[in-house]
């Protein structure tokens, strides 16, 4: 089951990975970024690896998202 769930979620990570590189629009890249991150983390800790997944939720879907937000 944690198998399957892991490679789902490795799947969803290169479809977002592809659709950031291949979208013009930059508010939809940063959303993506920010769905990325958020996959990651989720993959961080199916891992075991919480400390980890815990701050790749908090820099980067967090603050980083509202960083590229600002910025734009």
């Amino acid at each position: 089951m944690v198998t399957l769930f892991g490679i789902v979620l490795l799947t969803f990570l290169v479809v977002t990975a592809i659709a950031i590189v291949s979208t013009p629009n930059l508010f939809v890249a940063v959303m993506l970024m920010s769905i990325f991150s958020l996959l990651m983390a989720a993959t961080f800790f199916i891992l075991d690896a919480a400390d980890v997944a815990l701050t790749e939720a908090a820099i980067g879907a967090g603050m980083s998202t509202i960083l590229f937000l600002g910025a734009l």
